[in-house]
């Protein structure tokens, strides 16, 4: 069975706990995929900059879905993104403030498809967090005025990490009645929970990326560890969960990874799946 495609989450996944990965090692594997004509494609819930970031010498040669679907690259290039309309944003923020207050939040990063945007207000170990995931992060006045101030600013996507006494169970619960149908929230790990374009999935990205490279389903390879890489992990019958995932999330992927996401467990298993396919 040929593989043309292979698509992974970031976080929980590719990386390591502590964000990092094993740099020489993936060296090797991308020459392998090169070789091979397999396109190899970045799948998160942070930034297209973080993405960047993270692989900067790749980036001319790689495929990007970030911000969970609601931005696509190829390269550089900007290839597809899903706007969310200013009055749905507005409502967006008028539910959180109803529901929550200030001790409940930790970071609201409000982001387009190059930027985001936080408070001022932010401490300085948040916004340093959110750096992490965001890379180019502005501090504005007041984040919730933002969408009057610029008018003209495509966003993509809000972030919502949410304190740790906070039950996101109960969080969805609560915002699914409220929020616009046009939206769509997915938990992304880490207490925190992304709101986008109903459109805007990892699943949806993943298909117009198939559909532009004349793709069967199974040709693409997906790896993810959350809730919000299920619908990824559906797409296909090559699709591995990784041994760090929930039981949950393990039950509805094709495969489980033998390695976790701190010992290479997606590079190993591509370098076995490259090894099968000589």
């Amino acid at each position: 069975m040929s593989i043309k495609l292979i698509a992974t989450d970031m976080d929980g996944t590719f990386l390591r706990d502590d964000h990092t990965y094993n740099h020489s090692l993936f060296a090797k594997v991308f020459r392998q995929l090169e070789r091979h004509n397999i396109y190899f494609v970045a799948a998160s819930g942070s930034s297209f900059p973080r993405l960047q970031r993270e692989f900067k010498d790749y980036t001319a040669k790689m495929g990007f879905i970030s911000q969970n679907g609601s931005v696509i690259h190829l390269g550089s290039k900007l290839f597809k993104s899903f706007p969310i309309n200013q009055e749905s944003l507005a409502r967006v923020i008028h539910v959180l403030d109803r529901f929550y207050g200030p001790q409940d939040i930790n970071q609201l990063v409000i982001s387009t498809s190059e930027k985001s945007y936080v408070d001022q207000g932010m401490s300085a170990h948040d916004f340093n967090i959110v750096k992490l995931f965001y890379e180019n992060v502005e501090r504005i006045p007041d984040i919730r005025q933002i969408f009057t101030q610029r008018p003209t600013e495509d966003f993509t996507k809000i972030s919502i990490n949410f304190a740790n006494h906070i039950d996101l169970k109960k969080v969805t619960t609560t915002l699914d009645g409220y929020l616009p149908p046009s939206l769509i929230m997915e938990n992304s790990g880490f207490n925190t929970d992304l709101i986008g374009n109903a459109a805007a999935t990892k699943q949806n990205a993943l298909s117009l990326l198939q559909s532009h490279l004349n793709l069967k389903a199974n040709e693409i390879v997906t790896f993810g560890d959350n809730e919000n890489d299920l619908g990824m992990l559906a797409m296909t019958s090559q699709s591995y969960a990784m041994q760090n995932a929930q039981p949950i999330i393990q039950m509805q992927a094709a495969h489980t990874t033998t390695i976790d996401n701190n010992h290479d467990g997606v590079l190993q298993t591509i370098n076995q799946l490259i090894k099968n396919e000589r």
